[in-house]
């Protein structure tokens, strides 16, 4: 299955709103259309739809750096989700890479955020795999920060293989 992000638009925006975890995966994420809705009111904030082939399988949600931000350069990938029927066959894996050679293609981006429930240990494992070490926990949200800069993500594959 060819992998590839879209823009998130009126065609598809209720197979996105409509992509389902798995039970025990909800108390991990916010769903898809808060994200979609928090992203149309802060203009920072990047959606796209993920395609399997021709079908919408996942999305995912990342924030740019901001002028206010104390740290320039800082990126914070803020969701990630596969659809329960695609999950275990790497198309989470191969997103995630695009997504990060999308934020690595700006010349400024120093490093990358990612957070998680301290108790995912799959989302431990995961963003461990590319190369994110974990900095500790966010006192506002209690999750895990990890955070990995650009030149020390472990890619599975070149850039441009799918």
């Amino acid at each position: 299955m060819k992998i590839s992000l879209r823009k998130i638009t009126l065609e598809n925006l209720d197979d996105v709103v409509d992509l389902r975890l798995l039970d025990h995966q909800y108390e991990y994420l916010a769903s898809n259309s808060y994200s979609i809705a928090e992203a149309s009111l802060n203009t920072s904030l990047r959606t796209h739809a993920i395609y399997g082939d021709e079908r919408v399988i996942g999305f995912v949600l990342y924030c740019t750096p901001d002028e206010s931000d104390s740290e320039p350069g800082t990126y914070e990938i803020w969701r990630l989700m596969i659809d329960a029927g695609f999950q275990g066959r790497g198309y989470g894996r191969q997103a995630l890479e695009f997504v990060l050679r999308e934020i690595c293609a700006d010349d400024t981006a120093r490093n990358i955020h990612i957070c998680y429930k301290p108790d995912n240990e799959a989302a431990k494992r995961f963003y461990s795999s590319l190369g994110f070490e974990e900095v500790g926990i966010e006192p506002e949200t209690g999750e895990m920060d990890a955070v990995v800069l650009p030149l020390r993500i472990r890619w599975s594959r070149p850039a441009g293989e799918a």
